[in-house]
């Protein structure tokens, strides 16, 4: 989990650009970002993630499942379990419930280190898209601008097109693997961004 890192905030002076907000899904030429194979003549030119509207399904269930204990301790008298709060079971109750939020917990965890660290880097020199599947389990592909020869982004449903949001795929050439950026803000934008990098035509597909 440390192949991206983000430089604390500087006290800004009047002409001084802004520092990349931690939590940003879409950002052109970021300040105080580096990731661990950059080069020193290396520079970030737009840095993408899926957009924050993707969290909200988990987040959702995880509010579920938090209140979830209290739901059940209220009906539970109703179908004659009574003897679950009795002081012999207390015990076991407090060590399940402990258990049960630490399983939350780990779920919210994983959940937001997923949308976290699976970013999308265009630099001057290449692209770098970093796959995070777990704590112990992240991917990283890299292939140079001169091997990408064509960019297009996808952009379909209601919700997509009222937030904003799409998915970028990057062509390469030979066998080399393709890449994607996936549910990232403002696909056209970035589309043009990388085709302006390499001097070459793109297109786009709503639906």
């Amino acid at each position: 989990m440390n192949d991206i890192f983000i430089a604390p905030k500087h006290t800004a002076l009047p002409n001084d650009p802004k520092d990349m907000n931690v939590l940003s899904s879409f950002c052109k030429n970021p300040k105080g970002v580096r990731f661990q194979t950059q080069k020193e003549n290396e520079t970030i030119i737009l840095f993408l993630r899926s957009h924050f509207v993707k969290n909200i399904s988990w987040i959702i269930f995880s509010l579920f499942l938090l209140v979830l204990p209290l739901i059940t301790s209220i009906f539970l008298p109703s179908f004659g379990l009574d003897f679950l709060f009795s002081p012999s079971a207390n015990r076991f109750i407090t060590v399940f419930t402990l258990f049960y939020y630490l399983m939350v917990s780990s779920y919210v965890f994983i959940s937001f280190l997923h949308w976290f660290y699976n970013v999308f880097i265009v630099t001057t020199e290449r692209i770098v898209d970093m796959d995070y599947s777990d704590i112990v389990i992240h991917n990283i592909a890299i292939t140079n601008l001169s091997h990408i020869e064509d960019v297009n982004y996808t952009q379909s449903g209601f919700i997509s097109t009222l937030v904003n949001y799409g998915n970028v795929f990057v062509q390469t050439a030979g066998n080399e693997r393709n890449f994607e950026a996936l549910a990232v803000p403002r696909p056209r934008e970035a589309t043009h961004i990388i085709g302006d990098l390499l001097g070459k035509g793109h297109s786009g597909k709503s639906g």
